[in-house]
């Protein structure tokens, strides 16, 4: 009987150029992530109507939270937050925005934005009559942005994302952000509807 050992089984090192293209497909995804922010996911309910946003002649509310970077105050957060929704948001209703609502004292619809949130906090809270800042628990290191269109003290689509940590407000990364999320919480149709898919 042969004391002869087998020899052992090496696992192949991938092709060289196939650990480069790998590296160059991350570099790249990091740089898009890096230049607007990212948007990780999205929740819609049967209320959400995209047919009754754009019927509505008056400016849809935004309301924020927290801020994504060095504290600034809240009426900058949200000015530029408006900014980058019309200068990056979605186009294909005329919708408008403001700061006041005194310019939309009947509006069915309202945006509000949280910036910094602890992994706590509950974004289903986000909607309820009479939130305010001190119903949220902020971590300026997590740079977990929330954001929900919503109706009668209800959400009826959020999505959630993070513009980086740190990120000054008055950035061109900041207003594509801003733009981003609005464009994934209000988009042309309600994903949960079983409709042809079109562009947002």
């Amino acid at each position: 009987m042969s004391n002869q050992r087998r020899p052992t089984a090496f696992a192949k090192r991938p092709p060289a150029g196939f650990l480069l293209c790998g590296l160059s497909a991350l570099a790249a995804l990091s740089a898009c992530a890096g230049k607007q922010g990212v948007v990780y996911n999205r929740n819609f309910t049967s209320a959400y109507s995209a047919p009754s946003l754009a019927a509505m002649r008056q400016p849809l509310p935004v309301e924020t939270f927290g801020s994504p970077g060095p504290a600034v105050s809240q009426d900058r957060v949200t000015a530029a937050t408006i900014q980058g929704l019309r200068d990056h948001g979605p186009r294909w209703a005329q919708l408008t925005y403001t700061a006041d609502p005194q310019d939309a004292p009947n509006a069915p619809y309202y945006l509000r934005v949280v910036y910094g949130a602890s992994t706590a906090f509950a974004r289903s809270r986000l909607c309820e009559a009479g939130f305010s800042q001190g119903d949220v628990a902020f971590d300026p290191d997590s740079g977990r942005t929330i954001a929900a269109v919503c109706r009668n003290g209800r959400y009826v689509s959020q999505a959630e994302g993070s513009p980086g940590v740190g990120v000054d407000i008055t950035s061109d990364a900041f207003s594509k952000f801003a733009g981003l999320i609005g464009r994934q919480v209000l988009p042309r149709r309600n994903p949960e509807a079983n409709l042809p898919r079109r562009n947002d």
